[in-house]
Formats: structure tokens, C-alpha cells, sequence
């Protein structure tokens, strides 16, 4: 897609204490023994950040990598049988992205990962976490409960789905609170309008509808600006 030119994942030359932070309070919120493996860990990440859309995984590829995200969003998405861009999974800042089955099972791939603009990323690869396990026999915990959250979360678009409409687009903003309602990104309206099935258009409409609730119910004033998309 031509929203992908000109896109790029810079590696960080230093990562910021803070980002170092939030992924080891992430790990001991999974598996509080995991502090006594942080040391290692710290050494083997790498830290990047992203320009434009990014891809981190490639379908075909296979996922040999765990990407926790301090920052921003990544989409899990695939072509369906005519070509179309279909998005199936969105991991916001908090979260670890990977492909489950390709990660557990070293086979390809069956679907991309993509980086939205301006998201931080912490990197660790598969390789540096088997070397982990070893050195600390029982961390192995962790990619259970990781990889079990994986699979939850491949179900969040199945519950919207039991939604129609105005409520699907509610849910949607409830569920992922750090997309906001009135980003008016032609990327990021393609990615929930294909993530909830419902057409551009009247994705377009309803986000409108809702704007003029919510402005309704702190009885402030939209400007026509967000309401011209």
C-alpha cells in the first residue's frame, strides 16, 4: 500500500529509563520471579522507534521476534482471498505483539505486523529468550502467560462482532482507548473500519454521530473541522 513508502523502524541509540520501567513492571505483573532475569534482559533489548507504517513481521516470515510496546499501536492484518486489506488484531502501548502459532512453532507466518507512526517499540528475539530460559530455568513461565494472553486477545474482535452499528463503533473506542475518536487518519480510519467490517463511509458517519453525542453530554462545541471527515 502507498502508505507504507517512505516508512522506515530507527534503532534507538539509548533507551529511556522509563520505557525500561513499564516493560519490567509489564513482566512482574505476568510472573513476579521474572526480576531475577532483568539484568540479562536489559542487555539484550533494543529499543526502536517508527517513521510512517513500518512492517515488522512480513507474512511468509517467520516470527522470531517479541515486540512489547511502550508507545503507539501495532496491527496484525492480512490479505483476504480477493486481496483486501483485513485487519484481525491491534496491540496498543502495554501490550507484546507477535504472531502466536509462528512464534511457538518456527512456521511462516500467515499474517503481517505493522507499526503505526511515531510508536516505541522494545525488541527481544527468540533466540535471546531460549538463551534466558537456560540461564534462569522457570522464566519459561513467561512466554506461557504471554503467549495465553495472545490468544485473548485474538478474541476481542470476535466479541465486537456480537455488536451492530453505533454499538460496535462504542465498543471499539471503549476497548482501545488510546484511539481517539476524532483522529481523522486516512490509515487509521482504514485499519478500524476494517478491523469492525464496516464500510469507510459509513465508519465516517457514525464517528460524526458520536462526536456530536459526546460533545452534547460536556456541552462544549465541536469545531465543523473534526466533522468534515
Amino acid at each position: 500500500m502507498k502508505e507504507f513508502k517512505n516508512s522506515s523502524l530507527i534503532r534507538k541509540e539509548l533507551i529511556s529509563h522509563a520505557f525500561y520501567d513499564q516493560y519490567f513492571n509489564y513482566l512482574l505483573k505476568i510472573y513476579p520471579d521474572s526480576v531475577r532475569c532483568f539484568a540479562q534482559l536489559k542487555d539484550r533489548l533494543v529499543g526502536y522507534y517508527s517513521q510512517g507504517n513500518p512492517i515488522l513481521l512480513k507474512a511468509g516470515a517467520i516470527s522470531d521476534k517479541s515486540w512489547y510496546v511502550c508507545e503507539g499501536m501495532v496491527i496484525a492484518y492480512y490479505y483476504d482471498h480477493n486481496k483486501v486489506f483485513s485487519v484481525y488484531a491491534i496491540f496498543e502501548a502495554g501490550e507484546i505483539a507477535q504472531q502466536p502459532d509462528s512464534f511457538m512453532t518456527g512456521m511462516p507466518s500467515d499474517v503481517f505486523l505493522m507499526a503505526c507512526p511515531d510508536t516505541h517499540l522494545l525488541e527481544l528475539s527468540a533466540t535471546d529468550i531460549e538463551e534466558i530460559y537456560k540461564i534462569y530455568p522457570g522464566t519459561e513461565h513467561i512466554s506461557r502467560m504471554v503467549l495465553a494472553y495472545q490468544w485473548r486477545k485474538l478474541q476481542d474482535r470476535d466479541r465486537l462482532m456480537r455488536f451492530e452499528g453505533e454499538d460496535r463503533v462504542k465498543q471499539f473506542y471503549k476497548i482501545f482507548p488510546s484511539v481517539k475518536l476524532t483522529d481523522k487518519k486516512k490509515m487509521m480510519q482504514k485499519i478500524i473500519s476494517s478491523y469492525l467490517i464496516i464500510k469507510g463511509p459509513t465508519l465516517s458517519r457514525l464517528r460524526k454521530k458520536l462526536i456530536e453525542e459526546e460533545d452534547i453530554s460536556v456541552g462544549g462545541g465541536v469545531e465543523q473541522s473534526e466533522l468534515n471527515n
